[in-house]
């Protein structure tokens, strides 16, 4: 995988593999348990380009956080590749209930309104590299 690296952070890039559409240039990936448990909450402002990949993670919660969010679960594919196995827009700060899918193994947070403007939809392959 190519990585870059800002600020000790290891940076990935999101491609929809139907159009190559660059999704996110700096995605960063959560893997310890500090960091899944953290996720966004804490940030005021998450740039265009910006994603943050939780793995493992089926179910968010918007508790405690100040942003709205669009939201990609995915299934694990193979050297890099992910399903979309179901997306949520425009989830408002503090929602009461959580958002899951029990078929899904990570999960993709972007700005709000980045899933429409990459035209991502279920069923949709995306890469990370």
């Amino acid at each position: 995988m190519d990585k870059n690296k800002n600020k000790n952070k290891l940076l990935y890039k999101v491609t929809k593999i139907k159009d190559q559409f660059l999704v996110s240039d700096q995605c960063v990936v959560a893997k310890s348990f500090l960091l899944r448990a953290k996720g966004l909450i804490g940030k005021r402002k998450i740039a265009k380009g910006e994603a943050l990949l939780i793995s493992p993670c089926n179910s968010i919660h918007m508790w405690f956080m100040s942003i709205p969010i669009d939201v990609a679960f995915l299934k694990r594919k193979k050297n890099g590749v992910y399903e979309v196995t179901s997306i949520h827009q425009n989830l408002v700060p503090w929602r009461l209930l959580p958002v899951g899918d029990s078929k899904a193994q990570d999960t993709l947070e972007f700005p709000s309104g980045t899933l429409e403007r990459s035209s991502i939809h279920v069923g949709d392959l995306l890469c990370l590299s």
